[in-house]
């Protein structure tokens, strides 16, 4: 579910055995290290329901972050069990994880959102969205509530060029709604038509300028462009009926290409990006 490079490295970190559905109480961070030739596995630890995790280089290593989409579950569908945030720091040479424990001031319902923002981490669930402010010298970790709504995901981007970022939010656990916030999380969109299963989310930028793309797995399945012109929000559908689950811009060679893992139309799509 999730995948996290190891600062300076080409080894990574990947939690293993999240499936079968959110009822994954036997789930597992492990380390891959590359040899010359393939890779090798070792196991940091069991970290039961973890949906999110990060390693955050500071000036004396590499911190934690990991956060649960439930604390236990008697099946799928069950949510009585709020998520916790665990945090601690990552010895790669040891291959695990010192002092973890959870922040106990703040139990998440559906925790499964999360955007490392380089200073801070957001972190959405069917509670809202929080900001965790990293351990300083005076202070420890912090999670500070920035919204009451219902969030499925998040991404930052700043579409309209004023120096801020603004956050795309998918509305609702995997929901029918996505909404646009401000720096100070005002609300600037809020869209319709309804369309199931918000999925695909990221934010950056794409040639001079930055935008979000979006996709919906169910319904329409449009994957979309979502930018700003003179001051109001603009959509553009990039491809129609694909289903996308995940998407992500790169460079190679001097050109922009989008790709998309279009889920429900069962291909990896590369999108070449011109005219930006």
């Amino acid at each position: 579910m999730t995948l996290v490079r190891i600062p300076g490295t080409m080894n990574f970190l990947a939690t293993q055995r999240f499936y079968p559905g959110f009822n994954s109480a036997r789930c597992r961070i492990v380390k891959e290290t590359f040899n010359g030739n393939g890779w090798d596995q070792s196991i940091v630890g069991d970290f039961p329901y973890v949906h999110r995790f990060d390693i955050i280089p500071h000036e004396n290593g590499l911190w934690f972050v990991g956060c649960s989409i439930a604390n236990s579950k008697k099946n799928t569908d069950d949510w009585t069990d709020p998520g916790k945030v665990l945090v601690g720091n990552y010895n790669d040479n040891k291959e695990r994880v010192e002092g973890l424990h959870a922040l106990d001031d703040t139990r998440l319902t559906k925790n499964h959102g999360y955007k490392n923002m380089g200073d801070y981490s957001l972190i959405t669930s069917a509670d809202g969205i929080y900001r965790l402010d990293y351990p300083t010298t005076s202070d420890d970790w912090k999670l500070t509530k920035l919204s009451n709504k219902e969030t499925s995901d998040i991404a930052a981007a700043d579409i309209n060029n004023d120096g801020k970022a603004e956050y795309l939010a998918i509305e609702g656990f995997h929901g029918s709604y996505i909404r646009i916030y401000n720096d100070q999380f005002k609300t600037l969109y809020y869209s319709e038509p309804k369309t199931p299963f918000g999925h695909a989310i990221w934010g950056g930028n794409i040639g001079k300028n930055q935008y979000f793309v979006f996709g919906f797995r169910q319904g329409a399945q449009n994957l979309e462009l979502i930018g700003s012109k003179d001051g109001d929000i603009t959509t553009q559908i990039i491809d129609k009926q694909v289903g996308p689950s995940n998407a992500t811009i790169f460079s190679k060679d001097n050109k922009l290409y989008l790709l998309s893992a279009n889920r429900e139309s069962n291909e990896v799509a590369i999108y070449h990006i011109t005219d930006f």
